[in-house]
């Protein structure tokens, strides 16, 4: 009961182990689960490959809502633990709907968006990994990570999912909404002012002079097109790039 309990709520060995052998630990796993999936589901039909994916997303739900369980036990309010404002929060969550249900509409948003900030956690982690050992608290936010960068490049690499560009402007009414999100309905709904997205901190840069939440909407715009690029690039399509692209300039 002891352990248990230390692994769902109190801890180990609390303190900074960012770099420990648990943080080091989770990048090579993800590397090595992310090369050695290319390489079994590779020539794969996409409803197979997709089904692989159900797994992880199911496992990521189930550890995402034990944790929030945890959460209202040790009194934060439902409505605050349940609701996500992290991106990388509301990613897991969805992309994991999506891939459970087969929902398409606005996937090329869960696909594209949670890379980027889910491979930052990684690089930079923030308050991450604070104890020596594994527990709870750092189990959910490695695997919501994991499946965020996990899924996506693994359905884009062995093509059992491809981006189009003409849904760009899905995945730009998804950054309005995201930010409407953070900035309108977490003052609304809890009262709180947390700058989830980092449009008044100091990631992943600062330019003197320059709101940050505009260099946060130029980047994010910048690695959404990066991104269609890359995809359309890898599958030997640049032609139908062009062209798409051209459609939607007309």
């Amino acid at each position: 009961m002891e352990f248990i309990r230390k692994f769902l709520i109190d801890g180990f060995v609390k303190g900074d182990y960012t770099f420990g052998f648990v943080h080091i630990g989770s990048i090579v796993l993800l590397i090595a689960s992310i090369i050695v999936s290319i390489i079994l589901l590779r020539g794969k039909d996409s409803k197979y490959v997709h089904n692989k994916m159900k797994y992880i997303a199911s496992f990521t739900l189930v550890v995402y809502f034990v944790r929030r369980g945890v959460m209202i036990y040790e009194g934060t309010s439902v409505l605050k633990a349940l609701w996500p404002f992290y991106l990388c929060n509301i990613n897991t969550i969805l992309l994991s709907f999506y891939i459970l249900f087969g929902w398409k509409k606005g996937k090329d948003f869960f696909i594209i968006t949670g890379m980027f900030g889910a491979a930052l956690m990684f690089i930079v982690p923030d308050g991450v990994f604070t104890d020596k050992y594994l527990n709870l608290r750092i189990l959910d936010s490695l695997l919501s990570h994991f499946t965020i960068i996990y899924i996506p490049v693994v359905l884009l690499s062995t093509r059992a999912y491809e981006l189009n560009i003409k849904n760009a402007y899905q995945v730009l009414i998804g950054y309005a909404l995201i930010l409407f999100n953070v900035e309108i309905i977490q003052r609304w709904m809890i009262g709180e002012n947390v700058d989830y997205l980092f449009i008044r901190g100091t990631l992943p840069f600062t330019i003197d002079g320059v709101p940050q939440v505009f260099i946060m909407i130029f980047c994010a715009v910048v690695a959404m097109y990066l991104v269609y690029f890359v995809n359309y690039l890898a599958l030997g399509k640049m032609n139908q790039f062009i062209e798409d692209i051209k459609i939607k300039a007309s």
